[in-house]
């Protein structure tokens, strides 16, 4: 009997899936959000203290979870993987190395559902992304006490290795073509519609880095792009992978799946993480200071 192996596209979208269930469904136990899900300056303190009667079972045990932490600098590793992969597949996919071929044995994709062309720009977007935020996080990223849960760490380094496969994979069967090529042509409708929102997103997500970097500790932020949007490189985050998930859209299709499967990862991530820094705001410099700002969508969230 042979080993029955799912599609690679399929088992991307299922650990998006899982990721965005459990980032919904956590925000109904306060507990698991309270210990687990904040992080950074919005974390509590997360170590296991002596036993009191008037705390819940499960909140102990979230609490005895979330005490194994790392430091929050090591959000830096999520970007040194996701280049890294950006590189890896780069070099798999020319050469058609044992990893690609072992992808190419399990996948089941129309060879005519995406050009070559819009592979290697979603490749490049991807890259450029993780190159980006890489350089960000050692550039701007100030020395810090603050701590997260062991367990976030590894999720956002599986989400970058699932998206550094996701980006390309619908079109795995025309790599798999012995004369593959990348031509220049006359752009198509969804590149033109996908690079200006790619390129616009990513400006407004570095000026939005760059501004909460030049604070001072615990200030409010003001900059332009903060007025109405509690986290405006949330939203930039978002409108990266919606770039991407357009430029790699097969034929007949708005988005690409696979993509879109992990943008709805990313949505619900930064959704739960936005509105507890709205919170944690709050709580700081008042409600008032925070009356007009949306955590990340104007007039939607």
């Amino acid at each position: 009997m042979s080993l029955y192996i799912m599609d690679p596209s399929t088992i991307c979208k299922l650990f998006f899936g899982l990721g965005t269930a459990v980032d919904l469904g956590g925000t109904l136990i306060p507990s698991f959000r309270e210990s687990i899900m904040n992080y950074g300056s919005r974390g509590i303190n997360t170590r296991p203290t002596n036993a009191d009667d008037s705390k819940s079972r499960l909140k102990r045990i979230f609490e005895y979870i979330a005490a194994i932490q790392v430091p929050h600098t090591w959000f830096t590793h999520y970007y040194i993987v996701s280049v890294a992969s950006s590189i890896f597949w780069a070099h798999q996919i020319y050469t058609h190395g044992p990893a690609f071929e072992y992808l190419v044995s399990h996948s089941k994709h129309d060879p005519e559902g995406v050009t070559v062309n819009q592979i290697f720009m979603a490749w490049l977007f991807m890259a450029l992304q993780g190159s980006r935020r890489l350089y960000e996080s050692i550039t701007l990223t100030k020395p810090s006490k603050s701590k997260m849960w062991v367990g976030l760490w590894l999720i956002g380094i599986a989400y970058y290795v699932f998206m550094g496969i996701s980006v390309w994979i619908e079109g795995i069967e025309i790599l798999n073509q012995s004369d593959v090529e990348v031509k220049l042509s006359k752009p198509s409708v969804k590149t033109l519609l996908a690079a200006p929102l790619f390129l616009l997103a990513s400006g407004v997500q570095h000026e939005c880095h760059k501004h909460l970097a030049s604070l001072k500790k615990y200030t409010l932020p003001q900059q332009r792009f903060f007025r109405y949007v509690v986290c405006p490189h949330y939203t930039s985050e978002c409108l990266i992978y919606v770039a991407i998930a357009i430029v790699a859209a097969p034929k007949g299709y708005l988005l690409n799946r696979t993509v879109l499967a992990g943008l709805g990862f990313v949505v619900s991530n930064l959704g739960v993480t936005a509105d507890s820094t709205k919170k944690w705001y709050v709580e700081k410099f008042g409600a008032e200071n925070l009356a007009e700002r949306w955590r990340m969508v104007p007039y939607v969230y």
